[in-house]
């Protein structure tokens, strides 16, 4: 059994010189690994960063969501379009991008809004269930602001 264990165990002198230079390689390769962090020093612009912070506290100033006046209001808070939604809007004749800009409608909605109503007009605030599934809040403020109309 010993000299089974010696034979796997010795190795010749071109192997010994090959294990010591693949141990020392690792050695060395763990020292800069450990020591990175001492030489390499991330460039930091303070100006930059500042600029961040100044326009994420504005952020969080205009996006609040325990505001109870924008959670009431029924045009999205991320609306690009600054003029003024109308607080009572025809779903028989309204155009996509008006449904889109409504708090709770996204395009794919609009778009399932507008096929629909191409098909059979809407007669009912209420068969807007049968197009997209509302939460109680969201469907709530559309009843309040959605009328339905001849279409065109």
């Amino acid at each position: 059994m010993k000299e089974l264990l010696r034979s796997y165990m010795s190795f010749t002198r071109t192997e010994r010189m090959g294990l010591i230079g693949l141990c020392s390689l690792l050695l060395i390769l763990l020292v800069l690994k450990a020591t990175m962090y001492l030489w390499v020093h991330p460039n930091i612009d303070i100006e930059k960063q500042q600029r961040l912070a100044a326009a994420w506290e504005t952020f969080k100033r205009t996006h609040t969501v325990s505001d109870t006046a924008a959670k009431a209001a029924h045009q999205d808070a991320f609306d690009d379009d600054p003029t003024p939604l109308p607080n009572i809007i025809n779903i028989n004749t309204a155009d996509s991008a008006t449904l889109v800009r409504l708090k709770g409608i996204g395009p794919a909605t609009a778009g399932k809004i507008i096929a629909r109503r191409n098909e059979h007009p809407f007669t009912n605030v209420d068969q807007l269930r049968e197009v997209g599934s509302f939460s109680e809040n969201t469907f709530k403020i559309l009843k309040e602001h959605l009328r339905v109309g001849p279409a065109n």
